[in-house]
């Protein structure tokens, strides 16, 4: 069974799409929620919610920051024996449902580890305004700055429990220094899904405004910093870069 992670804080808005998302793969996802004291509502939701479906899980979290709760749902996740793979849905975006059922069917029948897909980006209004093609991994291009996008990455537990979980101290950039982790170890036996699985809505930490962006810039630089001074500045011109394709809609 798939575990789907959740963070919440203060995000009932969005939250009830996030979660319609699911209904068409509900007996196939066990949902796992980690609620960082929110004070809208959110709680009291997520406890009615999880009465009327079951099959969902509600934690408070203990520490605080993004990436300390979704630890905490994977620690949940991996203590699950019914869990057998591990993604995210964060409370402000969208699985696109049939999409995502095709992408669960080969999950559940493929033994690679590693699995990831295309996704798009919405604005408020629900318009699309970016896309997020992956193609196929490659070693060379991991090293130049691509990455697939982390929240359209499905994977086995034995990934986490062999090179562990989110690494907070690279702040905003702490999902790519898990995909750089991950797909170094386990590259050569992860799969490409090429259809858009996701819907994310524009915006978050790294992209607020223009000093948090060359913030997570620096960050992502970090990331390679153990393995080479000259591919840590590499990257941060480089991993930009690559990013510019997307905005290229196809209609």
């Amino acid at each position: 069974m798939l575990a789907l992670i959740t963070a919440t804080r203060n995000s009932i808005s969005t939250l009830a799409d996030a979660l319609a998302s699911i209904e068409n793969i509900r007996d196939r996802v066990k949902s796992i929620f980690v609620d960082g004291g929110s004070t809208d509502g959110v709680v009291e939701y997520l406890k009615s919610h999880i009465e009327g479906t079951g099959n969902a899980v509600l934690l408070a979290q203990k520490g605080t920051g993004l990436y300390q709760a979704l630890n905490q749902g994977i620690q949940a996740a991996l203590d699950d024996p019914e869990v057998t793979h591990i993604g995210m849905l964060h409370g402000d975006d969208k699985l696109i449902p049939l999409a995502f059922e095709r992408y669960l069917s080969v999950i559940e029948s493929d033994p690679a580890l590693v699995f990831y897909s295309d996704i798009e980006f919405h604005d408020p209004s629900g318009m699309r305004v970016r896309n997020w093609d992956s193609g196929e991994f490659s070693r060379f291009k991991l090293n130049t700055g691509w990455m697939p996008p982390h929240t359209g990455m499905i994977v086995a537990k034995y990934v986490y429990q062999k090179l562990g979980l989110y690494n907070p101290d690279f702040g905003t950039a702490s999902d790519y220094e898990w995909v750089v982790r991950v797909l170094s170890e386990f590259g050569e036996n992860s799969r490409y899904f090429p259809e858009r699985t996701v819907t994310m809505r524009v915006g978050g930490a790294s992209s607020a405004s223009l000093k948090a962006r060359l913030r997570a810039n620096a960050m992502d630089g970090k990331v390679w910093q153990g393995r080479s001074w000259l591919q840590s500045f590499a990257i941060r011109l480089l991993k930009p870069m690559r990013k510019l394709g997307q905005f290229i809609l196809i209609k």
